[in-house]
């Protein structure tokens, strides 16, 4: 009887963990089937954690790329890309530009990009041959694009469109050093793609303390050494004031740089501005397929965690540091809000 029942004990403890399982796999299709239905409902991908060095450092601080989430899209894609619509539109020179020297890797960057979402958003993109040759079609906008020989749009621009992320084409120099040959960029900090096209990396981190002497060789080490099968990411952040009531548009492209000493540092107006940066070799071409993709955070809304570690960081500052980052302007504000909510919170 005792061995009966133990066989029973089983069976049943087996059949409760079967339904268990097939309970939560329907629950993970059902999440994936609906995401989808509609990516918009997706939820923003992680942004990289604010660390809380206590010694500042300049580092690449790299690690393999989450390649499933190469290009990601959430409930931000629509106003987002009404504002880069605007954006081609009005500040074209200033967001857009493509070397002759970066025609072929910008034709393979698109074909990349689209290839990605194709795949992982088939609702929201699709492919069609017809008289015209190919076309890729953006569902949630009603846009489509011609990709082949017919194509009246520069490829990277067509990618940057379907995309949230700006893209940028790098490509190996005379002496060996990567410069941009191409980008697609709507949402720059203190730079314009009309002035920096043709820069090499050096020369585009020449105003940043201590970058050339911490990790300049570094750097363009690592360009030379990626191959197609180790991209690469990477996340940064930087601290922005905004105005009243500012727009999107206004607080998201700030080709003159975040240096807004006119602007009162309100807490309720400052916002933690965060980068993910991926670096993928293209393999016909040879150049790097650089993607940024933008979010913001209001410092009001950290959590607790990010908010201790920013604190930790921003003390931190070496002087010159300090002074490009525009702690002078908006630290004291940040500081005492924060000190005084991580303190409120620990008691």
């Amino acid at each position: 009887m005792t061995a009966i029942r133990n066989i029973a004990f089983v069976a049943a403890f087996l059949l409760g963990w079967l339904i268990w399982k097939g309970m939560k796999s329907t629950k993970h299709n059902h999440t994936t089937k609906s995401a989808e239905r509609d990516p918009e409902k997706m939820d923003p991908y992680p942004p990289g954690q604010i660390k809380g060095k206590p010694k500042y450092c300049v580092t690449m601080g790299l690690k393999k790329l989450d390649k499933q989430n190469w290009l990601t899209i959430d409930g931000a894609y629509t106003e987002q890309h009404e504002l880069r619509d605007g954006l081609f539109r009005d500040q074209r020179r200033k967001v857009l530009t493509c070397l002759p020297s970066a025609a072929a890797a910008c034709e393979e960057a698109m074909q990349e990009v689209v290839a990605f979402l194709c795949g992982q958003y088939p609702t929201m993109f699709q492919k069609e041959t017809g008289s015209g040759g190919e076309m890729i079609k953006n569902m949630k906008t009603g846009e489509a694009f011609a990709m082949g020989d017919s194509k009246q749009m520069e490829p990277l621009e067509i990618a940057a469109r379907l995309a949230m992320e700006d893209l940028s084409v790098l490509l190996p120099n005379d002496d060996g050093e990567y410069y941009m040959s191409a980008t697609a960029s709507l949402f720059p900090i203190g730079w314009a793609a009309e002035d920096r096209v043709g820069s090499s990396i050096s020369e585009m981190h020449a105003p940043v303390p201590l970058w050339h002497k911490q990790v300049g060789k570094a750097v363009n080490k690592f360009m030379g050494r990626l191959t197609a099968d180790t991209p690469m990411e990477r996340s940064s952040y930087f601290v922005q004031v905004t105005a009243p009531e500012e727009p999107l548009s206004s607080i998201l492209f700030q080709p003159d740089g975040l240096a807004h000493e006119n602007l009162e540092p309100n807490v309720e107006q400052i916002v933690i501005r965060r980068e993910r940066q991926t670096f993928s070799k293209l393999p016909k071409s040879g150049g790097i397929l650089f993607t940024v993709k933008t979010s913001l955070t209001w410092v009001n809304e950290l959590p607790l965690e990010d908010l201790e570690n920013l604190v930790t960081e921003v003390k931190s500052w070496p002087d010159e540091v300090a002074r490009y980052k525009g702690r002078d302007h908006w630290g004291g504000r940040l500081l005492a809000f924060a000190e005084a909510k991580l303190q409120q919170c620990k008691r």
